[in-house]
């Protein structure tokens, strides 16, 4: 076997690790499960020593699946927009908050009523919104003011585990850039962004770029076989998916369809949208992933496995496949997948979803087609956005869960009326941190022999979601008012 890099990819409901030789074979893989508490409204939090101890395990168990051979060095992505408190130790005094939490709304339409929403956005590249932790700091601060205070690091779930395999508060620049807090331009964290906030920048991690190199240290480590020295910090989840499915160096957009959703694209320049709708993130000075991201994708497809049907098969193929005899429109039954609220492009925190047109001919299989259709027309309004936004319409690669699904791939390619490649099977973030970390180390990244599969749009399919497309936007637009009295009765 030869020599190889270990990516571990932290998601939202797995962390998954995989090793990977420079020629670009997959040589193990190995998976962890964890799950997301809802505690109360509008709250979505995990449990960070939880997710540590999976990614230890990865390691260990990788390590040990290709003992006979190299590990050149271990290599993270992981989900964006991530908070929470450690104390002077590293130990996490509280539970991380994820993208999905929305407890910050207030925050979030304060600063917009104010007027500074936009300035800041155009200074980070964050979109204002409850998933950004410069609101969730706010949130903190407004209410529970003792962690505000006394808290000795805010960080992500990557720079507590980075903390814990060696002893070193790091944050790479896409990271940094999903927080509110970072200068794109400058690359460091932005004095008008603490001018507002009042938080010290002692309490946050040292930015560096994804390609930086630290030392791996702990007991705990020093029994593994042939266990690396070398830790390369890595980008975010989102960069690492458009690095690896090939769309950076072929400029092509990407689509990512997994726990969540988004649409990127690479920039030499930020796209500063003049409502603050698309989010731009540093990959490298320069280079900068730009886009939307929705808070749709598979999580609800296991919210409905687990909801109305706990009996069936969780797997994302079966749900999928039970939907290939219904018509296409679900019989006009449509779905707003708004369950977490949305970002891009309503970015509205208090929308929720909804099923419009159900009538006493639809069936189970027709509000699962429904939900599959909503959220590709969800991802229809963002790939909108991003396309208006820069004049062009570059050729798509998709990643994500989606790819394991021939039925959804093509359901998404007549939604949006537009040819898809997928480059490969495997998970676009591992194969981007694999391809951060040999370009950190040096070493010339092959990818494996061409895996490239294209999916064309149905022309009459199109031309009736187009009709449905236009419905979906409107049935938000119509109930958009409703949901903020909605978010009072919840509570």
């Amino acid at each position: 076997m030869n020599s190889y890099i270990l990516a571990i990819d932290i998601g939202t409901t797995s962390s998954k690790g995989m090793a990977i030789t420079a020629s670009g074979e997959v040589v193990a893989v190995r998976q962890e499960y964890y799950r997301t508490d809802y505690p109360q409204p509008g709250f979505a939090e995990q449990n960070a020593e939880v997710i540590f101890r999976a990614v230890a395990k990865l390691i260990s168990e990788i390590l040990n699946d290709c003992s006979s051979s190299e590990c050149l060095g271990i290599c993270f992505s992981a989900a964006m927009h991530s908070l929470l408190a450690v104390d002077v130790n590293g130990v996490a005094i509280t539970p991380i908050i994820i993208w999905a939490d929305t407890r910050a709304t207030k925050q979030s339409k304060r600063l917009k009523e104010m007027g500074v929403a936009q300035e800041l956005y155009e200074k980070t590249g964050t979109p204002i919104h409850p998933m950004s932790p410069f609101c969730k700091l706010l949130w903190w601060k407004e209410n529970q003011n003792h962690i505000f205070e006394s808290t000795h690091k805010f960080v992500s779930i990557k720079e507590y585990i980075v903390f814990q395999l060696t002893g070193e508060y790091l944050v790479d620049f896409s990271t940094a850039s999903a927080t509110g807090f970072f200068g794109i331009e400058e690359l460091k964290w932005s004095t008008r962004a603490q001018d507002f906030h009042g938080v010290s920048f002692a309490k946050f991690s040292t930015p560096v770029s994804i390609y930086h190199q630290v030392e791996l240290k702990g007991q705990w480590f020093n029994d593994l076989p042939n266990r690396p020295t070398k830790l390369i910090v890595g980008s975010s989840d989102g960069c690492a998916a458009h690095v690896g499915s090939l769309a950076l160096e072929n400029e092509q957009l990407s689509i990512t369809i997994g726990t969540s959703g988004a649409v990127r694209l690479a920039r030499k320049e930020p796209i500063l949208h003049p409502h603050g709708l698309v989010f731009n993130y540093v990959l490298e000075r320069d280079i900068f992933i730009c886009g939307g991201a929705s808070n749709t994708g598979t999580s609800l497809l296991d919210w409905y496995s687990e909801k109305f049907d706990p009996s069936a098969s969780k797997k994302l193929v079966d749900f999928v496949k039970e939907i290939e005899d219904i018509e296409l429109g679900s019989d006009g039954l449509i779905a707003l997948p708004y369950l977490h609220g949305e970002r891009a492009p309503l970015f509205d925190p208090n929308v929720k979803g909804v099923f419009f047109g159900v009538s006493v001919n639809h069936t189970r299989k027709h509000f699962q087609r429904a939900l599959l259709e909503g959220i590709c027309f969800s991802l229809k309004s963002i790939l909108n956005l991003v396309e208006d936004a820069v004049k062009q319409s570059p050729p798509i690669q998709v990643s994500g869960g989606i790819i394991h699904s021939k039925i959804w791939l093509q359901l998404l390619s007549d939604v949006l009326g537009r040819e898809l490649i997928v480059n490969s099977t495997q998970d676009a973030s591992a194969i981007g941190a694999v391809m951060i970390g040999c370009k950190s180390l040096g070493i010339a990244f092959q990818q494996a022999p061409n895996q490239q599969q294209l999916f064309y749009p149905n022309k009459e399919a199109t031309k009736i979601y187009e009709t449905h497309f236009s419905l979906f936007e409107s049935i938000y637009k119509q109930t958009a008012p409703l949901f903020e009295g909605l978010s009072h009765l919840r509570k």
